[in-house]
C-alpha cells in the first residue's frame, strides 16, 4: 500500500472516531465548514468529503474576508471559492471591514475578527438550513490556548481550553489531531494551501506563545508539552461539566426572585456552599443578566464577596456593561442597568424594582 494511501486513510479514521466519539454529526445532518484556505481549514473539509458518503452528510463552506491584509486576503478569498467550484460545493463569502468595526467598538483586531466570523457563520447557517458549523481547531490550537489562559491566571474552565463540541452549534473534528499530521495528510492530498503571514505577527500573544514559548518549553523543559496540555484540558473539561451541573443546583438554591434583567441570591444560603461553588454560582447570576462573562475578572467575584459578607445593607459594586451589584439585609442582587452607571446614583431599595413572582 503506498505509504500516501495509508497517510490518508489512518487521517481521516481519527477525524471519524473524534466526530463519533463526541456525536459531533448526525445521518442527513448538512454541516457548514468555517474555511481560511489555510491549512487546518483544508484538511477539514478534505477530510468531511472523504467521509460525507460514509457519515450521510452534506457540506457547504463559508469564507469571511476581514477586509485587512490587502491583495493577500483577496487571494485567500478567490482561492476558497476556487476550490468550492472545483468541488461542486455551495460556498457563501463576504467581506467586511473588521478595523472599522474594532474601532467602533474599542475591541482588539484579533477579538472583532473573531466575533465577525462567528456571527456570520451563524448567519449563513441560520439562513441556509445547516445544522452545524465545523471549524478547523487542532490540538496544537488548544495547547496554545491552554498555556495563554495559565499565562493569564485563569480558572479551571479557562484551562479546560478548547471544547470539541458546543452548544450542539459549533464542532471541531480536528480537534485530536496535530498540526503535523494536517500537513502530513495534506502533502499526501497534494493538496495546496494558503498561509497567512500574519501567523508570524508576534503582537499577537497567541502567535509569541505558538512560535516562541512552546519551542522553548519542548526544547528545554519538556518534548511532550502540546500532548500534556491537551490532555490537562480534556480532564479539566469533564470536570468543568461535572462542577456547570452542580452549580446549576446551587444557583437555583440560592436564588431568592429573578427576571431577565435582575436576579436576587440569598446570603445565608450562598454561605452554606462549598466555598469552590460559591465563585461559580456569582458568575452565574452575573451571566444571567450580562448574558456573558468578558471582562469579568477575579477580582470582581472576589469584591463581590466582600460586598456580601462585610458590607452594609444599600452599598453597591460596579461591573462592566451596566451591571451593578446591590446588598440588601440578606440578599445580593445583580441587576442590568438602562441608564449608564455614572448617571444612575445610588439605589436605595433595589428590591422594590422586581415584583414578586407568582
Amino acid at each position: 500500500m503506498p505509504r500516501s494511501f495509508s497517510i490518508r486513510n489512518r487521517f481521516c479514521e481519527k477525524v471519524a472516531q473524534t466526530l463519533a466519539a463526541h456525536e459531533m454529526v448526525q445521518p442527513k445532518d448538512t454541516v457548514l465548514v468555517a474555511v481560511s484556505g489555510g491549512p487546518d481549514s483544508m484538511a477539514l473539509v478534505r477530510a468531511l468529503l472523504r467521509l460525507a458518503p460514509e457519515l450521510e452528510i452534506r457540506i457547504g463552506l463559508a469564507h469571511l474576508h476581514h477586509g485587512l491584509r490587502g491583495l493577500d486576503a483577496d487571494r485567500d478569498h478567490a482561492f476558497v471559492r476556487q476550490f468550492a467550484e472545483d468541488h461542486g460545493l455551495p460556498c457563501f463569502s463576504e467581506i467586511q471591514d473588521v478595523k472599522r468595526l474594532a474601532d467602533e467598538k474599542q475591541g482588539s483586531l484579533e477579538e472583532t475578527g473573531r466575533n465577525a466570523r462567528y456571527d456570520f457563520f451563524f448567519r449563513i447557517a441560520a439562513d441556509h438550513g445547516y445544522t452545524c458549523i465545523a471549524t478547523g481547531h487542532t490540538r496544537d490550537d488548544n495547547a496554545e490556548q491552554v498555556l495563554m489562559a495559565l499565562l493569564r491566571g485563569s480558572g479551571s474552565k479557562g484551562l479546560a481550553g478548547i471544547p470539541a463540541k458546543r452548544d450542539s452549534w459549533i464542532i471541531r473534528p480536528l480537534i485530536d489531531r496535530s498540526r503535523q499530521e494536517i500537513i502530513d495528510f495534506l502533502d499526501a492530498l497534494n493538496q495546496a494551501y494558503i498561509t497567512d503571514d500574519s501567523n508570524q505577527d508576534p503582537v499577537f500573544l497567541r502567535n509569541r506563545v505558538r512560535n516562541h514559548l512552546i519551542p522553548l518549553l519542548e526544547k528545554d523543559y519538556n518534548p511532550g508539552i502540546r500532548q500534556g496540555l491537551h490532555r490537562l484540558s480534556h480532564i479539566l473539561g469533564n470536570e468543568a461539566c461535572f462542577l456547570e451541573d452542580q452549580t446549576c443546583r446551587a444557583f437555583d438554591f440560592c436564588v431568592k426572585k429573578k427576571d431577565p434583567d435582575a436576579v436576587f441570591l440569598s446570603i445565608p444560603r450562598l454561605d452554606t456552599l462549598h466555598p469552590a461553588l460559591i465563585p461559580r454560582v456569582l458568575r452565574h447570576a452575573i451571566h444571567h443578566v450580562k448574558t456573558n462573562l468578558r471582562r469579568i475578572t477575579h477580582d470582581h467575584i472576589t469584591a463581590i464577596r466582600d460586598l456580601a459578607a462585610g458590607a452594609a445593607p444599600g452599598k453597591h459594586l460596579d461591573l462592566p456593561d451596566r451591571i451593578r451589584v446591590y446588598k440588601t439585609r440578606d440578599r445580593i442582587c445583580f441587576r442590568k442597568e438602562t441608564l449608564p452607571l455614572r448617571q444612575l446614583g445610588r439605589m436605595h431599595n433595589p428590591s422594590a424594582r422586581i415584583p414578586p413572582k407568582g
